[in-house]
């Protein structure tokens, strides 16, 4: 049996046609893909777009004029003649459109980042975008009054919230905001802090006597005598009803004892007149802890029991946390 050969120069034609197609459809891929990019990069960029449609109308120029001009050299002379248009016009474009969008893009960037804006003014311009830059000027004025009123409004709710509306003074929020912040340096340095707690004697019987007018006359009139007593960082605080906190940072004991003896005395002798009332009598029973390294709750709660002790042995005195005077 005879077997046929073939010879291996047979193959070849098939193996170079499939190469040759491998080829053009790498070529043709790639090309989709450049195509693809340069498509997305002229959609971004308005220059590009511009740019990309002068291009388009010189190639079709240059492809008319190879129709209908026979000569050379005209085709040649014409062609320069429109590439020379194309340049004049793509310079006109730049300057009229092109720089001044760019310009309002640098300006709008400049404000959503908050950065100066020298050398950067179109509203000088009297066509669409000197109008358009006014407009986006105009629109960050408007924003910027509107934080400014926010944050003021803010600010004034806050202070409205910290704040007793009777007395002014400051309330149990504001003393719970910081408060803590007072102990923590305190902590943080190694000083005394001492807390008393100032509470009115028999201040139902003042507003059942006198009225809740004249109630909220004493409270108005001791609120302003406390502050007599005040150092500039002191917290002075209206507890509720008729008691009244005073944090002392870097105040001890024997200090502490003074000032709150100060306090009473200038209570008691307080004149404070009613309309028709005369004089309303006014005492206070105050209750005095001090230490270190204590936190803020606990030296109120035994501030506040020192108080009730003030009370129980006939009011109008101070107590402190381990004596009563």
């Amino acid at each position: 049996m005879h077997t046929q050969t073939v010879p291996v120069s047979a193959h070849k034609p098939d193996n170079l046609q499939k190469q040759a197609f491998s080829l053009l459809a790498i070529s043709m891929i790639r090309a989709i893909q450049v195509w693809q990019n340069a498509t997305a990069v002229i959609k971004r960029s308005l220059s590009a777009q511009i740019a990309a449609i002068q291009l388009a109308l010189l190639l079709l120029g240059s492809a008319l004029l190879t129709i209908f001009i026979e000569q050379q050299s005209q085709i040649l002379i014409v062609t320069l003649i429109l590439l020379a248009l194309q340049l004049t016009l793509w310079l006109l474009l730049c300057r009229l459109i092109i720089r001044p969008i760019r310009e309002l893009q640098k300006l709008a960037r400049k404000i959503e980042s908050k950065e100066e804006r020298h050398g950067i003014d179109l509203s000088d311009r009297r066509d669409e975008i000197g109008s358009l830059s006014r407009t986006l000027l105009a629109t960050e004025n408007e924003v910027q009054r509107q934080q400014q009123e926010l944050q003021s409004l803010a600010g004034k709710m806050d202070s409205e919230r910290r704040h007793d509306p009777l007395t002014t003074l400051h309330n149990r929020r504001h003393l719970y905001l910081e408060g803590p912040k007072q102990f923590s340096m305190a902590h943080r340095l190694g000083y005394e802090v001492s807390v008393m707690m100032i509470d009115l004697d028999h201040f139902k019987q003042i507003n059942d006597t006198y009225g809740h007018a004249a109630g909220d006359k004493v409270l108005i009139d001791v609120a302003e005598a406390l502050l007599k007593h005040c150092r500039s960082y002191d917290l002075l605080i209206r507890f509720g009803g008729e008691e009244f906190t005073l944090v002392m940072p870097n105040c001890n004991q024997e200090q502490s004892l003074q000032a709150a003896h100060r306090i009473r005395e200038d209570i008691e002798s307080m004149q404070i007149l009613y309309e028709d009332a005369g004089r309303i009598p006014v005492t206070c029973s105050i209750g005095v802890s001090s230490g270190k390294g204590m936190d803020m709750e606990q030296m109120i709660l035994i501030a506040d029991e020192a108080v009730y002790k003030a009370k129980d042995t006939g009011r109008n005195r101070v107590s402190h946390a381990g004596c009563g005077t």
